[in-house]
């Protein structure tokens, strides 16, 4: 129990009054009582009021900071901490630490494996039909809650820097200064709370400068939030020049799924991705015959500059058209990529040195997964495990036993409502997230998820549920599809029609609509039936936080 604390420091107006001093003089309470009990008495008081200062203290002790690093389209299988097939080659050390020192989770996804919707529900904590953010460059609705805010009203000094990518402005931040849109790999314009900022260099690196003076500069006496948002390693992988030569030669381990056969395959899910998109190694817009001016990846790079040029292969081969366009792709990805575990070792290292570690939550997490050639594809959207799982590492060592694993099944909606708990802050009602503090002391906990929720309201329209083992999902104009990633851990095949599933189906189909129900969204708003408008919709109150 708090008693009397104030803001400025012990706490002692309520235990003063409570002894009856007044100028200086005692009580008449006082003067009757003998010698040797109001001396007692009085050292009973102190002790009260030592305890109340050491309360105090703990207290704004019990309010960590937090350092918030978000970065664009880092795959989970290019951090050598989740031990993939990349391990030896997207060496990422720094966020790597962040595992070693605190918890990975591996069943961390996105409720809309996009930019600006991702981004949004980690702020607001709430799916994208409550937010208001449907797709790229849309707005958070007024009435959202988003954390900085409260953080802000509790005490925090907050700050942002980076990428954005949000028509609404920043909201509970102290100073903000972030890019337009994607924004650019070199000499970034920013905008924000200190006015318009051109600075010259790589963005990775001249974000961190700018993260770093805010630190050094901060108020000592209070907590802060640094949210740190870079623009890599989304495409086209922009890298500084020091990192030209990282792995020149080298070839690099491809996924099992590289030459999957999409055309062909039994997930309309997949055929209407590349028909419908550019993002296939060769085949974009699911035209065979694809001209030189075609935008699947290997057609947008096939005449670039050295360092990243284009190998050497046989333009007539499909399979070797797509297996450079892989090399061509991941070395530029893991080249862009290294600047962030770079530039995340400065700040952790700064922690280090000001002895600011054991008292600072650190996150790094990206806004969804990215496909690097599963299935031939490139970038997201899909509910498929590349593109819908986020790494995600967290270190806090007054909290989390160093090198812990979690397997829970997270969302992107759960960081808000997990910052503002460990922080001491009551969380908004509208927030839809469940707070994951009691999984980081490692706490199981009963009644958590069962399955995640998905939507898309892009190209192809889908939704579904991801469980511990299987992925459902509904595709408009198209029947409903299955994948086994226990049998398929790859997704190469879509089961859905296979009787023996046919009681899986239904459990799903069960789950499914029950998720439908707990995050409130009515039938009409489901991808598919409901097309985004551009002004955003007011909130209604959630059902409850599973």
């Amino acid at each position: 129990m708090m008693v009397g604390v104030q803001s400025q420091g012990c706490a002692r107006s309520s235990f003063i009054e409570s002894w009856h001093l007044t100028n200086g003089m005692l009580s008449p309470f006082d003067q009757q009582m003998p010698t040797r009990f109001l001396f007692m008495n009085k050292i009973h008081f102190f002790l009260m009021l030592s305890l109340a200062c050491v309360h105090s203290l703990a207290f704004a002790a019990s309010k960590p900071n937090m350092v918030v690093v978000l970065v664009d389209d880092h795959a989970f299988e290019a951090i050598s901490a989740y031990g993939t097939y990349l391990k030896d080659f997207a060496r990422t050390p720094s966020i790597d630490r962040l595992a070693k020192e605190g918890m990975r989770f591996d069943n961390f996804t996105c409720a809309n494996s996009i930019c600006s919707p991702s981004r949004a529900s980690i702020l607001t904590g709430q799916y994208s039909h409550k937010n208001g953010v449907f797709g790229l460059n849309g707005s958070i609705n007024d009435d959202s809650p988003q954390y900085p805010v409260d953080l802000q009203a509790a005490g925090y000094q907050t700050w942002l820097v980076g990428k954005w990518h949000l028509k609404s402005q920043p909201k509970g931040y102290d100073k903000h200064m972030v890019v337009k849109g994607q924004g650019k790999y070199f000499d970034p314009t920013f905008s924000g709370s200190e006015g318009t900022w051109k600075r010259e260099g790589y963005s990775t690196d001249v974000y961190t400068d700018i993260a770093m003076d805010w630190l050094k500069k901060r108020e000592r006496k209070k907590p802060f939030l640094l949210s740190l948002q870079f623009k890599a390693p989304h495409h086209e992988y922009g890298h500084a020049a020091r990192y030209d030569k990282l792995l020149a030669d080298v070839t690099v381990a491809e996924p099992p799924t590289l030459y999957e056969d999409v055309r062909n395959s039994d997930s309309n899910l997949k055929k209407e991705f590349l028909t419908r998109t550019k993002f296939h190694m060769l085949h974009s817009g699911g035209n065979p015959n694809q001209a030189s001016e075609g935008d699947a990846y290997y057609y947008r790079h096939l005449k670039d500059d050295a360092p990243n040029a284009m190998w050497k292969h046989d333009p007539k081969s499909d399979r070797d058209r797509i297996r450079v366009a892989y090399q061509h792709m991941i070395h530029k990805y893991i080249r862009c990529l290294t600047g962030n575990d770079d530039n995340l070792k400065r700040v952790l290292d700064y922690l280090d040195e000001q002895k600011l570690a054991d008292d600072t939550v650190v996150i790094y997490t990206s806004d969804q997964g990215y496909w690097l050639g599963q299935h031939g594809f490139y970038d997201k959207r899909l509910v498929l495990e590349t593109s819908i799982r986020m790494p995600f590492l967290i270190r806090y060592p007054r909290m989390i036993k160093a090198g812990t694993v979690n397997r829970d099944l997270c969302i992107n909606v759960d960081i808000a409502p997990t910052l503002l708990e460990l922080a001491g802050v009551e969380t908004p009602e509208a927030m839809q997230g469940r707070s994951m503090a009691p999984l980081l002391n490692g706490k199981a906990v009963r009644d958590w998820r069962k399955s995640q929720f998905y939507t898309y309201w892009g190209a192809p329209n889908h939704y579904g549920i991801r469980t511990d083992r299987h992925t459902y999902l509904k595709i408009a104009g198209h029947p409903d599809e299955l994948f086994d990633r226990k049998v398929d851990p790859d997704q190469l095949h879509n089961v859905a029609a296979n009787t023996e599933n046919k009681a899986v189906i239904a459990r799903l189909e069960k789950e499914l609509k029950k998720q439908v129900r707990d995050v409130d969204i009515a039938a009409n708003e489901l991808p598919g039936k409901f097309k985004p408008k551009p002004k955003p919709r007011g909130n209604r109150k959630p059902k409850n936080k599973k």
